[in-house]
């Protein structure tokens, strides 16, 4: 009963491990102030 246990703890700890650094990763990607700012065309000189 203790290697179970200890086994399904070990695996929560992992997987929140591995759930917390996917989010974070997520998180730095969609950078929500790129939603507010306005990128300008370049001008062509033609």
């Amino acid at each position: 009963m203790l290697e179970w246990t200890s086994t399904l703890i070990g695996f929560l700890i992992v997987f929140f491990i591995v759930g917390g650094v996917f989010v974070y990763f997520l998180m730095v990607s969609l950078n929500t102030e790129d939603s507010t700012r306005i990128d300008r065309l370049p001008k062509k000189d033609d």
